[in-house]
């Protein structure tokens, strides 16, 4: 008796199903995980997932030994123990370590990298990882979620390097009082932004360049080895940030040279020309809400892309920065109100 007949006769009408459909099926789901439990099923499942071209990985936060202890149910005198002799002969011996690491980017050290789960995967074409959060050093990322704490959100694209960012900030996100003078506004567009303000642009400006360089060496060993993927997409669980690379941009990080302007945790971030709106309180009419030091920011590369910021490339970069968002209206809103008002400024950083 044939496969054919053998799949005909069966009591599972799910071997009835053709290869192409099955297939089809797994497509939909994406979900890496899912399928790698989904191989173990049966023969035919082992060979028909690996052709699967759209994938998404969620890759969790590592967990350590000095977390493992604290949130465990064991008995006092175990804890007692970990913290009288084990906790500081670790903290010694691991404390130049993490302050080199944490130096470079505590975003990259603090998850799994995901080339094993995906090697089950011949023929990725699409790919989209989402990262952890960074715990406590986690800033607010959605809008109009009557956040007082900082909103930051943001969008890298890169190929062998950084090609722009664009970022969107705020102190505080929330609704607006019935009773605001919206007269306010217009004094406080004309508002010149103090030393303090803008040192704080300038942190949240490199904390999102640190993220995103992190985020380009982590897939450059991905794109190494599988030659048949045309885009990438990395978020984080928060929709924070996101980075993303073309077919075009992959090919140039695939032709980069081994160990060129790369470091030991994240990219070399070249260096970069940045222009810069900003309103100390930002009124939203059609959504009535009240962003405080609204920010956005646009950087480019000095060398190959710099000078375009002020021409009409630039305004299409930053208007499709944020199509991914949930948020996506409400942002729109912002960056548009932003890119109207009078205080602009230009900045220049050096490579780091």
């Amino acid at each position: 008796m044939n496969s054919s007949q053998e799949i005909l006769d069966s009591d599972n009408l799910f071997d009835r199903l053709p290869d192409d459909i099955v297939l089809s099926i797994f497509s939909k789901l994406e979900d890496a995980k899912s399928l790698c439990l989904s191989l173990s099923v049966c023969k035919r499942f082992r060979c028909i997932i690996p052709e699967i071209d759209q994938i998404f990985l969620s890759i969790p936060r590592k967990r350590t030994l000095v977390r493992d202890y604290e949130t465990s149910t064991t008995s006092f005198f175990k804890n007692l123990v970990f913290r009288t002799l084990i906790k500081p002969v670790l903290f010694i011996s691991q404390r130049n370590k993490f302050r080199k690491n944490k130096d470079n980017d505590e975003d990259y050290c603090s998850y799994y990298p995901p080339n094993e789960v995906l090697k089950s995967f011949e023929e990725i074409r699409l790919l989209h990882l989402r990262l952890p959060c960074r715990g406590s050093e986690k800033l607010g990322s959605k809008a109009g979620k009557k956040n007082n704490s900082t909103f930051l959100k943001w969008n890298a694209e890169f190929g062998s390097q950084l090609h722009n960012c664009v970022i969107l900030g705020a102190k505080s996100w929330i609704e607006k009082c019935e009773n605001g003078d919206s007269s306010l506004e217009s004094d406080c567009e004309s508002c010149v932004i103090n030393d303090r303000e803008l040192k704080l642009r300038i942190v949240w400006t490199i904390s999102c360049l640190m993220a995103a360089s992190a985020r380009h060496y982590l897939i450059q060993e991905i794109v190494k080895e599988r030659e048949m993927i045309e885009k990438i997409e990395v978020t984080d669980e928060s929709d924070q940030g996101r980075l993303c690379m073309n077919k075009e941009q992959i090919e140039e990080l695939r032709n980069l040279k081994a160990n060129d302007s790369i470091f030991e945790y994240r990219s070399r971030v070249p260096a970069l020309r940045m222009k810069m709106w900003y309103v100390k309180k930002l009124e939203l009419p059609e959504s009535g809400e009240v962003l405080e030091g609204a920010t956005l920011v646009v950087v480019r590369p000095v060398v190959g892309g710099g000078d375009d910021i002020d021409g009409e490339n630039g305004g299409d970069l930053v208007a499709e920065a944020f199509g991914w968002a949930e948020e996506v209206v409400v942002l729109g809103e912002v960056v548009k109100k932003l890119m109207g008002t009078r205080n602009c400024y230009t900045l220049e950083m050096n490579s780091f």
